[in-house]
């Protein structure tokens, strides 16, 4: 008989992309306490919350429940597969902590997204303007 790793699995994910238990509660649309029994494991999501966690933490839900360390799974799928496209066609590597905050940035509304990228948009001008004086 397999053994669940359900409560376990949820903490280790969500430790790994550094959420708060209320930040997944609100994004599955649950209370806080019910994401937290489920960590504990003192209850178990019905299918259609655990189908959501899944999706949530972007692994399987076999992998949520059964995979003794998903967070291992997603680290060594992060280190294989994960490529970012440039504008001229190339592929370039993305780290996991890079692809842990562009999961964070792709889960912030429009709004706050064009916040993030107006801030980048900053620094990287702030950079050429720093850049420049150094050479004069």
């Amino acid at each position: 008989m397999s053994k669940y790793y359900m409560a376990e699995n949820l903490r280790r994910l969500r430790t790994f992309y550094d959420y708060r238990q209320k930040e997944v509660a609100d994004q599955l649309h649950i209370s806080r306490q019910a994401y937290s029994n489920y960590e504990r494991g003192t209850r178990m999501p019905d299918m259609r919350i655990a189908v959501r966690l899944a999706e949530f933490y972007q692994i399987t839900l076999d992998c949520l429940v059964l995979a003794k360390d998903p967070v291992k799974r997603l680290m060594d799928q992060t280190r294989r597969e994960y490529k970012a496209l440039t504008p001229v066609g190339s592929l370039i590597p993305i780290s996991g902590p890079e692809t842990k905050m562009l999961l964070r940035y792709k889960r912030l509304s429009r709004e706050e997204q064009e916040g993030v990228q107006e801030f980048v948009r900053f620094r990287e001008e702030h950079l050429r303007k720093k850049n420049r004086e150094r050479r004069k």
